[in-house]
């Protein structure tokens, strides 16, 4: 039984040590020591904040293919384990160039939209930036303080300030810490202002010039102090109306009035609105004020009394110094967005009779279509020299698309085992119903041919994978690699007419979204007739998809040379399964000894080696050294038809090889890694040698465990269950859905033997 006494005494010394350790309430004088002793954290404005949040989680160069991409680990979603974003490492590194800039500058006078179709991930795009900012606050490099007034009845010196009576308790350097039931009057600053503030301009630039006169040469960002926002940061309308009063009451003490501040740190909070804020489309004011009222049995001091104060409140100021995300921007009245333009240049709030400084950073989201109708408006060139937009097309890499599906299958399948390639098929066939033929025109020489014949399954590989079509040299493979940023950004500003509808016509721009696709696997979980989650049931799930052409606006587009022709991606998909399930058969079954097929390519490369580098080779049964075998190398290269002489494709491996090393000097060479394409072409010639045995061995496996299992030999069934075992172990089938995926390539394999 639980001692309820021992628990709450326990909860209370954690709460008691976490607020001490955590500094949470601080006088004037310790807040200063605190930003003497790290200006460039307790000085930050909101852009500089979320710039820094975003390099606090970590940063790790991406190689994709044919560029390098920065991604941001704070995406991943580790540091509270909930929904990550996958993919879009484009719009990461674009968001955070543009936060350079701001923080460079000092202010975000740019509104980032982020524009696309619906669910290719806008909002989730959003909601980590706000989820990361409220972990980075809790930790000590994330540390946001703010300031309240605070006031007491019982101040030192008989009617000061007319408060009363001096006693005993009351500290003479600071209210900060005085007892709450001494406090006569709070009043907090709702725009949460640096407390650095309260220091006269003349005297502040004097104490940030010796701040940073005092760090190394090569401090990072030393330059923010050299900045507008922490030199010229003013106090708010009410704040500055509070500090006039006090210091002319206490005739230019300012240590008198600072001893009226009480400096609180405060935390990054989604749920109760602090800097992190999300405005939806609905009708009505983001910030107004209202007179300052008061608790019966509190007193505002005397001095005070003729102050008009006010208070302001509404959606941006519960975002100042933080983060405001405007959901669905453009389905408000345009009206309602006007006054946007002067807080995204200026950083100003315009109330009644008052002018709000707030710094934020401010993201909005608009579906495509909203956006095509807006740029139609007169008024969207003054809107968009206030914008920054930022492209949120679907994900153009199938297998990154496949890493969405993952915990949705862990919650919709159940018992029901998911067998593999279910996902891969899904992904697959969603992102080429999202890519747009390529335009050869824009291409020069050699290069051009082979963009005009590159197919939506070649494309979606290519994106993906860096895989290349089959028959291309060396060279071709290379420039073809090297145009994927081309590739990616040739429909970048391209329009169509689609159903009487202008609109943007970028790649990622139509098609199935994840959602949609999501949607079908559920469907495809669910089908009566098939035991598994299998891509058989994945398959049929599309052919059902493909009939509601008045839901999907994408079935409607008109095929252009294979591209937007959703039948054939299902062709394609189809084809890729077959792919991959060979050569998962094959390796199951045992019918080709890859110890002995990667032998064969360690010998090649060592006799290539040397025949580039004009050296002789050390025979490892005789020890003698001689000229690399031209039937070492040669045996190998008939089985994969070159393009081009066996001089020039050796010395292009080996120039592969020294840049691969370049770039992992302390990483093993794993040919399967460098060239796998080559490797997977080589293994396919060895797997067209064992296709009868394949075809013999995959009967048996049908057969077995039915009525027809006395048909398998005996001396064959011990290689029936090691198939399956390996098919189960290696490749994560069960049984059942093994069977399935043979029959598939059984009867792929009739099909194709049928003249």
């Amino acid at each position: 039984m639980i001692d309820l006494d021992t628990f709450l005494s326990q909860t209370n010394e954690h709460s008691q040590a976490g607020f001490e350790g955590q500094k949470r309430i601080l006088s004037f004088r310790q807040y200063l020591d605190a930003f003497c002793a790290n200006p460039l954290k307790l000085g930050r404005n909101a852009p500089q904040y979320l710039l820094e949040c975003l390099e606090h989680f970590g940063i790790e160069e991406k190689k994709l293919p044919g560029q390098k991409m920065k991604h941001f680990k704070m995406f991943d979603s580790l540091f509270d384990k909930g929904e990550a974003l996958v993919g879009h490492d484009e719009v990461q590194q674009e968001v955070y160039d543009h936060l350079r800039r701001f923080a460079a500058t000092g202010r975000a006078d740019r509104l980032i939209l982020l524009h696309g179709p619906n669910g290719s991930g806008k909002s989730t795009f959003v909601e980590l930036i706000l989820r990361a900012l409220e972990h980075y606050s809790m930790a000590e490099d994330g540390a946001l303080f703010r300031f309240n007034w605070i006031f007491t009845e019982r101040l030192e010196g008989k009617g000061s300030l007319g408060f009363g009576a001096a006693k005993s308790e009351i500290p003479k350097d600071t209210l900060a810490f005085i007892d709450e039931n001494l406090v006569s009057c709070k009043i907090p600053c709702e725009l949460r202002e640096s407390p650095v503030f309260l220091l006269p301009k003349a005297e502040r630039a004097q104490l940030l010039d010796t701040l940073a006169a005092q760090m190394p040469k090569d401090t990072p960002r030393v330059e923010w102090l050299k900045g507008e926002y922490l030199r010229e940061g003013a106090l708010s309308t009410k704040s500055k109306a509070i500090f006039d009063a006090l210091l002319n009451a206490y005739r230019g003490d300012l240590l008198k009035v600072l001893r009226h501040v009480q400096v609180e740190r405060y935390f990054i909070s989604r749920r109760y609105r602090t800097g992190a804020v999300v405005i939806e489309p609905q009708q009505h004011v983001d910030a107004t004020m209202r007179p300052m009222s008061f608790d019966r049995g509190v007193s505002l001091p005397p001095v005070l009394h003729g102050l008009q104060l006010f208070d302001i409140y509404g959606d941006l100021i519960d975002a100042s110094g933080g983060v405001v995300e405007y959901s669905d921007m453009l389905k408000r009245p345009l009206e309602m967005n006007k006054y946007l333009l002067n807080t995204c240049e200026r950083g100003t709030v315009s109330l009644p009779g008052n002018l709000a400084y707030i710094s934020l950073v401010m993201f909005a989201s608009a579906n495509e279509k909203y956006l095509s109708a807006f740029k139609a408006n007169p008024d969207w060139t003054s809107f968009k020299g206030r914008m920054e937009l930022i492209r949120f097309g679907y994900l153009l890499d199938w297998r990154k698309e496949r890493d969405i599906y993952r915990d949705y299958l862990t919650e919709i399948s159940g018992a029901r085992h998911v067998s593999p390639h279910a996902m891969d098929v899904t992904a697959l066939w969603g992102v080429m119903s999202r890519l747009r033929r390529p335009d050869p025109d824009r291409y020069e020489g050699e290069l051009a041919g082979i963009i005009r014949g590159l197919t939506p399954l070649e494309k979606a590989r290519l994106y993906s994978e860096g895989a290349t079509p089959d028959g291309l040299n060396t060279e071709q493979k290379r420039l073809l690699v090297g145009a994927v940023p081309q590739l990616k950004e040739e429909h970048a500003e391209s329009t169509m007419d689609f159903e009487n509808f202008t609109c943007s016509a970028y790649e990622g721009r139509r098609g199935a979204s994840a959602r949609e696709m999501m949607t079908l696997l559920a469907e495809a979980a669910n089908s009566s007739d098939y035991r598994c989650l299998s891509p058989l049931a994945v398959f049929e799930a599309i052919k059902e998809l493909l009939k509601d052409r008045s839901v999907y606006d994408f079935l409607r587009l008109e095929p252009d040379e294979g591209y937007h022709d959703t039948q054939v991606f299902l062709d394609q998909a189809r084809d890729q399964y077959y792919r991959w399930v060979s050569v998962e058969l094959y390796d199951s079954m045992e019918l080709v000894e890859m110890s002995e097929f990667g032998r064969r390519v360690d010998e090649y490369f060592r006799h290539v080696r040397a025949y580039v580098a004009g050296e002789k080779i050390q025979n490892e049964r005789t020890g003698a050294f001689e000229e690399p075998s031209e039937d070492v190398m040669r045996g190998l290269e008939k089985l994969i038809t070159l393009k081009e002489s066996p001089d020039t494709f050796r010395r292009n491996l080996i120039t592969k090889i020294a840049a691969y090393s370049l770039e992992h000097p302390k990483e093993k060479l794993v040919y399967g890694e460098i060239f796998p394409d080559l490797i997977a072409r080589l293994r396919d010639s060895y797997y067209k040698e064992k296709q009868k045995g394949l075809e013999t061995l995959s009967r048996y496996i049908l057969a077995s465990g039915t009525e027809d299992a006395a048909l398998v030999p005996q001396a064959d069934r011990p290689r029936v269950e090691r198939t399956l075992k390996n098919m189960r172990e290696k490749y994560g089938y069960c049984d059942h859905c093994a069977k399935e995926a043979i029959g598939f390539v059984l009867r792929r394999l009739a099909t194709e033997a049928k003249p």
